[in-house]
């Protein structure tokens, strides 16, 4: 399925930090050429992940308008795109930084929604959407940020990263405040695709993590994650984390039952 990339309206002025980003980085002057051109490579793919997730949030717009959410929630969706463009642009300014010139614009990755193939219905599939994209994947980035964040002693990169985060927090807030009004005709099974979306949502974290977290650990664990990059055994640990401490109780505040998704967390979470 082709759709075309959501474009950013440019509310935000072309301002693509709240924050303050350091002009001139001691500590990225003091790394050698392949290094640098390592972390280059590593903010220009974020870019590149960035602009997919503004697809993401434009399926997770157009799903809340189907299901007439909270215009709060729909208002949020909607300045979420306009968010991931924003990450997109800070991304490649980090990349800039390292590679200390300007860098090309990050490729189109492919993109297509959760099919969900066995929802019941056109709605249920729109909630889907919503709680899969909100609730799990950006919990989980929040969870990952916060790693990230928590090794990193860069200024510049501490201040790149707590932007992000910041956000990530906001857009993952999109569906567990969707899950605290869900109509009851659809809590039933929405509590049988818990399991599946968490599997399916690590899985693809992992994927995403592993290829450069090799990378990482081929150049240096301890420089890199003082830029932002932590170890592997650090990441799959925070992302395990984000379900035992974060998924969850949170579903379990809202009075779902996930007893098979923390039998599932305390097995090991394979996926």
């Amino acid at each position: 399925m082709s759709l075309p990339i959501p474009r950013s309206d440019g509310r935000y002025g072309g301002k693509i930090t709240r924050r303050r980003l350091p002009t001139n980085e001691p500590a990225v002057d003091t790394l050698d050429g392949e290094a640098r051109d390592f972390l280059a490579r590593m903010w220009l793919s974020q870019a590149a992940t960035e602009l997919r997730v503004a697809r993401s949030f434009a399926v997770v717009h157009a799903a809340l308008r189907t299901l007439r959410a909270d215009p709060g929630l729909v208002s949020i969706a909607a300045r979420a795109v306009d968010d991931e463009h924003r990450h997109a642009a800070l991304c490649k300014r980090m990349a800039a930084a390292y590679f200390g010139a300007e860098v090309v614009d990050p490729p189109e990755l492919p993109f297509a929604p959760p099919a969900h193939a066995a929802a019941t219905s056109a709605e249920e599939r729109s909630v889907l959407h919503v709680i899969g994209q909100c609730a799990f994947n950006e919990t989980f980035a929040s969870g990952y940020l916060s790693a990230s964040l928590e090794g990193a002693k860069v200024p510049l990169a501490r201040a790149a990263l707590s932007e992000l985060l910041s956000d990530e927090v906001d857009h993952a807030r999109i569906g567990w405040a969707y899950l605290a009004t869900l109509p009851e005709g659809h809590r039933a099974a929405v509590e049988d695709w818990l399991l599946p979306l968490a599997v399916c949502n690590l899985r693809e974290w992992r994927a995403l993590a592993t290829p450069r977290l090799d990378a990482v650990a081929a150049r240096g664990q301890d420089v890199l994650a003082e830029h932002g990059f932590p170890r592997a055994d650090v990441v799959e640990a925070a992302l395990v984390a984000t379900l035992r401490d974060l998924v969850v109780p949170g579903l379990r505040h809202f009075g779902f039952r996930a007893e098979k998704l923390a039998t599932w967390v305390d097995a090991g979470a394979a996926t």
